[in-house]
């Protein structure tokens, strides 16, 4: 356990205080409760998983304290299943649609399907962040701290809607106007955040986003150009029936170390532009936390590139030796051709149904947490105390488009 002491430094004037956010919390509590989770969630064949997330979210929010104060999270299991059933009796029968227009371009021809791709590809985009803030909303209206409650306002429609043409206009600039996609996004969450009856005030622009992300759209755009030029050139891509981009298999019967080295090449490319992810996400997050005010308080960052990319890479080490441990039984369990190996494989799929869940909480979204929790400074947080609770009426019902879409890491 990480000691949850209050940290504040007191300022040469003694007016302001610092206040440091920590996070602690118990490591072997949450695993036992995650190897609960995914045992039950697979004998419950998946129902439990709303029960799960409450569990693991009390978990997390416990961990953060503020003034020797926690957050406190609210929310109930039963909230998220119903709003899971309920946006699930939405979409089903859009999807069912969607999938019969498909169906119906498909016989027309392949231009036709192109076109009807397009446009589900679209609808679930839409879809998607019209979920991601209504699972925003949700999360902030149960999360607490000294029995006030934060709330997030807008539309989830709008959202959905301004974010579906900004990036359309970053596929169409070659990602330029990415920067003022995320300063659209940043813009409309965080100045319809409030704790209590005050809200908070960000005030980054889209110019200050730019001088962040224009060396990383540039080293992507040079990653992507080059290595599209290359499988092109030897051509590596074709059209599937269904109109997709799939592997040439062709060029593998032809040439022995094509596999290799696009295998080589990919991780090389992906490796790249991991890290590069990871880098101006930092300096991102730094940016909109010194943008970021609440009344009289301010925030800082001292969040560090290495910080992220130790956790990036540990979790990468293990997911490798995890995946070439695991291949190397499938390998000799096969070879063996009877029953016990055919129950030994079982099992072992099962295990690796539970581990995975597991590893990605324990080495990235807990490191990542505290990370960012540890890095964040409150200059003047007693303007959180003049916060009074507010009579804004909380969504009634859970993440129901962001569960049935998988929206959310928990």
């Amino acid at each position: 356990m990480v000691s949850t002491a209050e940290h504040e430094l007191v300022l040469n004037d003694g007016e302001q205080k610092i206040s440091e956010i920590q996070f602690s919390i118990s490591r072997n509590q949450l695993l036992v409760r995650l190897i609960k989770n995914k045992i039950f969630s697979f004998l419950t064949l998946g129902i439990y998983r709303f029960w799960a997330k409450t569990h693991v979210r009390r978990i997390l929010w416990d961990g953060v304290t503020i003034r020797n104060d926690r957050l406190e999270y609210l929310g109930r299991a039963k909230e998220l299943f119903i709003g899971f059933l309920i946006a699930m009796i939405i979409l089903m029968p859009i999807m069912l649609a969607a999938g019969l227009i498909t169906d119906l371009l498909a016989v027309a021809g392949p231009d036709p399907l192109v076109i009807g791709q397009i446009m589900n590809f679209v609808f679930l985009y839409f879809f998607w962040q019209f979920a991601r803030y209504r699972l925003w909303r949700y999360r902030l209206s149960r999360t607490s701290w000294r029995g006030i409650r934060f709330f997030l306002t807008g539309s989830g429609f709008k959202y959905a809607l301004f974010v579906l043409l900004w990036t359309v206009a970053t596929i169409v600039s070659l990602g330029w106007a990415y920067p003022w996609l995320q300063a659209f996004r940043l813009n409309y969450q965080l100045n319809n955040t409030q704790f209590g009856d005050t809200w908070f005030t960000y005030q980054g622009t889209a110019k200050g986003l730019f001088q962040i992300y224009w060396p990383a759209i540039l080293v992507t755009q040079a990653v992507l150009g080059i290595s599209g030029y290359y499988l092109y050139s030897v051509e590596a891509l074709a059209l599937s029936n269904e109109a997709t981009p799939v592997l040439n298999d062709d060029i593998f019967s032809s040439d022995p170390y094509a596999g290799w080295i696009l295998g080589i090449g990919g991780l090389v490319v992906f490796l790249t532009l991991s890290v590069l992810a990871f880098a101006v996400r930092v300096w991102e997050f730094r940016y909109l936390i010194e943008k970021t005010s609440f009344a009289t308080a301010r925030f800082s960052s001292s969040l560090t590139i290495r910080s992220i990319l130790s956790i990036f890479l540990l979790l990468l080490g293990l997911a490798f030796v995890g995946y070439f441990g695991f291949a190397v039984v499938i390998y000799y369990l096969l070879t063996l051709a009877s029953d016990a190996g055919v129950f030994i494989l079982m099992i072992g799929f099962f295990i690796a149904y539970i581990a995975y869940d597991i590893v990605k909480m324990l080495f990235l979204i807990v490191p990542l947490v505290e990370a960012v929790s540890k890095s964040i400074k409150i200059t003047n947080i007693d303007a959180f105390e003049h916060a009074a609770a507010s009579a804004r009426k909380s969504p009634k019902y859970g993440e129901g488009f962001a569960d049935a879409l998988d929206v959310g890491a928990f």
